[in-house]
């Protein structure tokens, strides 16, 4: 009976699916609710896109145009891999393979980089933030010695100040190919591990398949317990990104953060830092595009943080902004975390700064600020 009730769910789905999207001349139901409950912050619009596929594409030219020569660290193109963000990774072990009770994404305050040949290690080169081949002396960050061929990942906050200069590659936008789904489709989709194949069948992805591998691995990710004390979800609807978000701040008055990138890309160059802005709060919600056929964000409670809008201008006449988070609090991460080789500190030392790709979003709390 579950199973008949389950076919019947994704048949509703995939019916849905076949619908077709709203055009710009009509905004979503997502849309509407954005702009209802969060009236003083627009819809960004790496998040618009999302809402609407169509006009989502970038072209083969475009993305050829910047290509990709020496950037190790590809912020979009790691859907292939076992995943973007998280607080408390570890480096899989020998034998670990699907253990479901670890939260094994990179980003991590427990992260560890997988020794040469271990497991993992082919897996996560593609990832941002991934680094199995930390050995190599490649990497380049802000911490100091020669300048190198390769984008920033991590920098000190001292960084984040005008005239300082960061190397980065922005790569073309790769986001989910149905987009955002509306919530009653997203919601009739089973979102677990144990239906798993029968949502690879909805949607038409082979099971011995990279992107059958991401998609459980999404699936491990959003499953696996949260820190004590941490707030972390997964959300596949804007509605339910929305309301959770509110939901982990405490106030339904919040706002949404995000880098303004191009769309195309843009090749490695060092850039110049030409304004900063501080965005008020002391910790945030950060919400991380997650490897899935339709968006799935991975979000979770930054900790004591400080964030900022940062201005850049490159050599070769981009100008781009970047939303930047910096962890003020390190004490919790696990001391083999590679942030702290590139940059040369150690937890509970100095703040640690990422930028926030495109489509990757901060909530923040909207701050009434007492007349002078």
């Amino acid at each position: 009976m579950v199973r008949f009730v389950v076919v019947l769910l994704l048949a509703a789905a995939a019916a849905l699916l076949a619908a077709g999207r709203p055009t710009n001349a009509a905004p979503s139901t997502a849309e509407v609710l954005w702009r209802a409950v969060l009236p003083g912050s627009a819809v960004p619009d790496a998040v618009l896109r999302l809402l609407r596929p169509d006009n989502n594409v970038v072209s083969k030219a475009e993305a050829e145009d910047v290509g990709r020569p020496n950037a190790p660290f590809n912020y979009q193109n790691y859907k292939s891999s076992s995943a973007p963000y998280g607080y408390d990774y570890k480096a899989p072990s020998k034998g670990d393979a699907g253990d479901g009770a670890r939260d094994d994404t990179p980003f991590s305050y427990d992260y560890k980089a997988p020794s040469k040949g271990g497991a993992g290690s082919i897996a996560r080169d593609d990832t941002p933030f991934s680094y199995s081949y930390k050995a190599t002396g490649e990497h380049h960050h802000a911490g100091g010695g020669a300048a190198t061929a390769t984008t920033t990942v991590f920098f000190h906050e001292e960084q984040v100040r005008v005239g300082e200069r960061l190397r980065f590659h922005f790569p073309a936008a790769a986001p989910a190919a149905l987009g955002l789904l509306p919530r009653h489709v997203a919601d009739a989709i089973p979102f677990t591990t144990p239906e798993l194949p029968a949502v690879l069948a909805l949607l038409g992805v082979s099971p011995c398949t990279a992107q059958a591998a991401g998609m459980a691995e999404t699936l491990r990710t959003c499953e696996s317990p949260p820190l004590a004390g941490e707030a972390k979800f997964c959300a596949t609807s804007l509605e339910a990104l929305v309301e959770r978000a509110m939901a982990a701040l405490g106030t339904r008055d919040v706002r949404a953060v995000t880098s303004t990138l191009p769309r195309a890309g843009a090749q490695l160059q060092p850039y110049t830092v030409r304004a900063v802005s501080p965005v008020d709060g002391a910790s945030f919600v950060a919400c991380h595009d997650e490897a899935y056929p339709y968006t799935v964000y991975r979000c979770h409670g930054t900790g004591p943080a400080r964030a900022y809008m940062v201005e850049m201008e490159g050599v070769r006449e981009v100008t781009v902004t970047v939303a930047t988070v910096c962890h003020t609090d390190t004490s919790r991460w696990n001391p083999e975390h590679v942030s702290f080789k590139l940059l040369g500190t150690k937890p509970g030392g100095a703040p640690i700064c990422h930028l926030m790709p495109y489509g990757h979003i901060i909530w923040a709390k909207n701050v009434k600020r007492s007349p002078a």
